[in-house]
């Protein structure tokens, strides 16, 4: 009796160190990302004349940006660089560009699928060329949210769909931007370990 006791012990214990072992070695590995990201949406702009009377107004615009990060299981963080294409009314030229930081918390919802949410924050340089020689070149703080969710199609590669919101911190800018909302889709590519 006490021989069938023990080779039942001793069977459970190796199942259980077995699928201990097994849960192990499917535990998600740190990756590093380098995403390529395309975005539509508007930026507000304000513009505060000689009187000091302020206009808010907004413009269409796209961007392109160049994101490099990790993500753990349940982390990401990118540093990221943008473009802006933007045509404000009233100048003959209008561009900008940001560098910043995002983080996002990853919500697991199978072993090729997360939705995420997150902060970014960073610094946005802008100049609009009014007509004649006018020209106002602005550097200001921005901070803001993003969620969305990705999509493994490979294991070293995924797709990214999110919607963002920005604010910059102006202070007695002529004109700046102040407020930007977009969606965006992102191409990221995943090196260094697997999943």
């Amino acid at each position: 009796m006490m021989k069938k006791v023990l080779s039942t012990a001793i069977l459970l214990a190796s199942v259980t160190a077995g699928a201990g072992e097994n849960y192990f070695s499917n535990e998600w590995d740190a990756k590093g990302l380098i995403a390529i990201e395309g975005s539509a949406g508007s930026l507000s702009l304000v513009n505060q004349n000689a009187t000091s009377i302020t206009v808010d107004d907004s413009t269409g615009s796209g961007s392109l940006a160049l994101k490099l990060g990790g993500e753990s299981k349940y982390y990401r963080l990118f540093v990221e660089g943008r473009y802006y294409m933007l045509d404000a009314s009233g100048y003959e030229s209008s561009k900008a560009s940001s560098l910043g930081l995002q983080i996002d918390y990853l919500i697991r919802a199978g072993e090729h699928f997360n939705i995420f949410m997150g902060l970014n924050g960073g610094g946005i340089f802008s100049t609009f060329k009014g007509p004649g020689t006018a020209q106002f070149t602005n550097q200001d703080a921005y901070m803001g949210a993003q969620v969305g969710a990705n999509i493994d199609i490979l294991d070293s590669l995924g797709v990214e769909l999110g919607v963002r919101a920005k604010h910059a911190f102006t202070e007695n800018d002529v004109t700046a931007i102040t407020n930007g909302f977009e969606g965006y889709a992102a191409l990221v590519f995943k090196f260094t370990g697997e999943y």
